[in-house]
C-alpha cells in the first residue's frame, strides 16, 4: 500500500505501476492529484471515495487522501559482490517502524540490498512510511533462512559481520575499515539480538560501545552507525 501523492509519485519513477489507487473525494480535483492520475496507465482501476469512507480503509490516523496498491518488485540475492558493496541483513527484526528506517539508511548509504529474514513485513505500511520512499528504490530480499542467507552472502563474496553488543570489536577498531571486502552487516531482533548460532557463523563481531548504563542502541540506530562507519 502506497500512501499519499508524493509515495505515488516515486513509485512511478521507479518504474512501480499500481492496480488501484483511491482517492478522498475533498482532493479528488487537486492539481498534484489530477497530474499523478494522468501519469498512470490505463489499466489501474480509479476509486473516488468519500471522505469517511476513505479514513475507514485508510492505516494511517491521518491519512494522506491518496492510496494506492502495488505489487511487490520481485528480487533476488546477490550471486556476486563487488568490492565495496554493503549488503545489511535483518534478522527478526519485529518493529516494520525499525526495518523501514534502516531500509532508508541502507539507500543514504548506498547498500546493494537488503535481506529480512522473518521479524516485520518490510511493505506493511508503517514499515513503507518510515522508509520515506527507499523501500521503492533499494532491492529488498526477504528469505526464510538466516544461515542459508549468511552461506549464500559469503559464496557471493561477503564478509559476514555480525552485530554483537556483549563480544563484538570496537566499531571504530578497523572492523568495519576499507579493504575488508564486500560486507554483509547482520542485525538481529530488538529484544535478543542474533542467536548464537548466528554469530559462530560470523567471520567478525562488532559491537558500539557504551559510555552510560544502556545496554544498546535501538536496532535502527545502530545499523545506521555501523552502516556509515563501513562507509566512512
Amino acid at each position: 500500500m502506497l500512501e499519499g501523492a508524493r509515495t505515488l509519485s516515486e513509485a512511478l519513477a521507479a518504474g512501480i505501476e499500481p492496480s488501484v489507487v483511491a482517492v478522498a473525494e475533498s482532493a479528488a480535483e487537486d492539481a498534484k492529484v489530477q497530474e499523478l492520475l494522468a501519469r498512470l496507465r490505463s489499466g489501474a482501476e480509479m476509486l473516488v471515495l468519500s471522505d469517511r469512507a476513505f479514513e475507514s480503509v485508510a492505516p494511517a490516523v491521518s491519512p494522506q487522501p491518496m492510496l494506492a496498491l502495488a505489487g511487490k518488485p520481485r528480487t533476488c540475492l546477490p550471486q556476486s559482490l563487488a568490492q565495496d558493496d554493503l549488503v545489511l541483513v535483518l534478522v527478526d527484526v519485529s518493529d516494520p517502524g525499525n526495518a523501514g528506517t534502516i531500509i532508508r539508511t541502507a539507500e543514504a548509504c548506498a547498500a546493494c540490498c537488503v535481506v529480512v529474514v522473518g521479524g516485520a513485513d518490510p511493505w506493511a505500511p508503517k514499515a513503507v512510511r518510515a522508509s520515506a520512499g527507499s523501500v521503492l528504490r533499494v532491492p529488498v530480499v526477504q528469505e526464510a533462512g538466516a544461515i542459508t542467507v549468511l552461506e549464500a552472502l559469503r559464496s557471493a563474496g561477503a564478509v559476514i559481520v555480525v552485530a554483537d553488543p556483549h563480544d563484538g570489536e570496537c566499531h571504530d577498531s578497523g572492523v568495519l575499515a576499507a579493504g575488508t571486502g564486500p560486507v554483509a552487516l547482520v542485525l538481529g531482533s530488538e529484544s535478543h539480538g542474533l542467536e548464537l548460532a548466528l554469530r559462530e557463523r560470523a567471520d567478525r563481531r562488532v559491537r558500539i560501545p557504551m559510555a552510560g548504563d544502556a545496554e544498546s542502541l535501538n536496532v535502527a540506530m545502530a545499523a545506521t552507525l555501523l552502516a556509515f562507519e563501513y562507509r566512512r
